[in-house]
């Protein structure tokens, strides 16, 4: 048995740690560290590390784990309660850059599957950096913060959909795709039912029990179990792990059993997950026509963003600040998207060269939409986004 898999998984980590490290002191999304990590000791740049077998394994798992977190951390209380204006907001922050990302795609190929992709893939908003911004700027309880956290919640939903539609693209004559529809209807219906029926059990093992080790450990029996059944029913597994996220997430034991199961995943997990992305990178040499279409194609995915959530926020009766706001931090792209991508890359709807192509422009979305969501909120910007309005009156 070859065991230099070891040496590879040492190595991510380790340049994962350091790489983290550096991109916290420029306030820079943590996954960033994993990607970059994947990208430098992968065949883009260093060629130390290759994908391998444990790898992916591993990988598997952490898609897995990632997708479970994101179920945990959607509440829907708080969604229920402002359903309305969050999905005004959220679902025409999806239909601008899925309209823009589809046509501009027919500058790269004229392959409508791989168009719609292109599309898709930039409608997928990645709450957890942002939230992070909220976080660190003590913004999260604004109206602001509300409202992308609700409409994040509405993104995750139509991510999720088109998750499955991608998984599944491969059925596309009307036999197959009626066949696909039917064994999807039927896990949906099947994992709502049971998780409705462990809500209940953890909402029983709170009235009799204090939070203990056990349930991080339960949790995450459940959340490989519904991935389980969600492949046999022709489902990601990550879509079953999401469910069961939902489930468990909103317990009043949910935040202790957050807390354990986060230290296990961003430990170990994502960062192997987002680096075996930057691994399967071939190269960083594209020609200078490759790299322009790249540049446009994330101010298409930002822009996109700010157009659509924007105008979604306005109809909802929110400042012009608040607008622009809303729409720089649902520009985030990260786990979802490349969730995306890694699936397509799979089911061979995309190339190795469209999957380059997208994994480097989510780096790039990744790097600037943060710091251009932080900068709105700075007195300066506020100044002279209202100028225009000032003189005119």
């Amino acid at each position: 048995m070859d065991y230099k898999f070891l040496l590879d998984i040492g190595l991510i980590i380790l340049v994962v740690k350091v790489l983290e490290l550096i991109t916290k002191k420029f306030h820079a999304p943590r996954i960033l560290g994993s990607l970059l990590s994947g990208v430098l000791l992968g065949p883009a740049i260093f060629n130390i590390v290759q994908s391998s077998a444990p790898i992916e394994f591993i990988s598997k798992i952490g898609i897995i784990l990632i997708m479970f977190v994101a179920g945990m951390e959607t509440s829907l209380k708080h969604f229920f309660a402002g359903a309305r204006k969050f999905a005004i907001i959220a679902l025409l922050g999806v239909i601008v850059p899925l309209a823009l990302g589809f046509l501009y795609s027919f500058s790269y190929t004229f392959d409508l599957k791989v168009n719609l992709f292109f599309g898709v893939v930039i409608t997928a908003t990645s709450a957890s950096i942002t939230l992070q911004s909220l976080i660190e700027m003590k913004k999260i309880k604004t109206s602001v913060g509300t409202a992308i956290l609700g409409a994040g919640v509405v993104d995750d939903i139509i991510g999720i959909l088109f998750l499955t539609i991608i998984i599944n693209s491969g059925h596309l004559n009307l036999g197959g795709l009626i066949v696909v529809g039917i064994e999807i209807a039927i896990f949906f219906l099947v994992a709502i039912l049971l998780a409705y029926i462990m809500h209940h059990i953890f909402q029983f093992f709170e009235r009799k029990y204090p939070p203990n080790e056990k349930l991080p450990i339960f949790s995450l029996a459940i959340a490989l179990i519904f991935s389980y059944f969600a492949e046999r029913f022709g489902v990601s597994g990550v879509i079953g792990a999401y469910i069961a996220g939902l489930a468990i997430g909103n317990t009043k034991q949910a935040h202790y059993i957050k807390e354990h199961v986060d230290s296990l995943v961003y430990m170990f997990f994502a960062p192997i997950f987002f680096a075996s992305i930057g691994l399967k990178l071939q190269t960083l040499a594209l020609p200078f026509n490759t790299w322009l279409f790249v540049i446009f194609f994330v101010v298409i995915a930002i822009c996109g963003k700010l157009i659509g959530n924007g105008f979604g926020a306005k109809i909802c009766g929110y400042s012009k600040l608040e607008c622009v706001q809303i729409g720089l931090g649902m520009a985030t792209r990260g786990e979802v998207a490349l969730i995306m991508v890694e699936e397509a890359l799979k089911v061979n709807l995309i190339n190795y060269e469209a999957f380059s192509l997208i994994v480097i422009s989510i780096l790039l979305i990744a790097i600037i939409s943060p710091i251009l969501f932080t900068l709105s909120f700075k007195p300066s910007f506020e100044k002279n986004l209202e100028k225009p309005s000032v003189s005119a009156g």
